[in-house]
C-alpha cells in the first residue's frame, strides 16, 4: 500500500477552532467523493488535527509535514504567519 500527500490551506483570519471545523467538513466531503479506504485523500485519515509548533512560512510547514507525518496518523496542522497548513500522508 502506498501513500499520497494531501494538504489544505486555510485563511489566517480563522481561529484554530474554525480551521478544525472546516477541515472536518473537507474530510467528510473527501470521504464521500473519493471513498473511505485507500483513496490517497484526506477522507481516509483519522478525523481531527494534531497541532504542531507554529512556523514562519507555509512552504516550511508543508515540507515539515511531508517529511515527518506518517500515513496512519491524523492530520497535522501548523499555523504560519500567512495561513494554516493542514494535512499529511494518506493511504492509497
Amino acid at each position: 500500500m502506498g501513500g499520497e500527500f494531501d494538504v489544505r490551506v486555510y485563511s489566517i483570519d480563522l481561529t484554530k477552532s474554525q480551521v478544525e471545523d472546516s477541515f472536518k467538513g473537507d474530510q467528510e466531503t473527501s470521504a464521500y467523493e473519493n471513498g473511505h479506504r485507500y483513496s490517497g485523500c484526506i477522507g481516509v485519515m483519522p478525523f481531527g488535527i494534531e497541532w504542531k509548533s507554529n512556523m514562519e512560512d507555509s512552504v516550511e510547514a508543508e515540507e515539515f509535514i511531508s517529511s515527518n507525518h506518517r500515513k496512519w496518523d491524523k492530520a497535522w496542522g501548523i499555523k504560519t504567519e500567512s495561513s494554516y497548513i493542514v494535512g499529511g500522508w494518506c493511504s492509497s
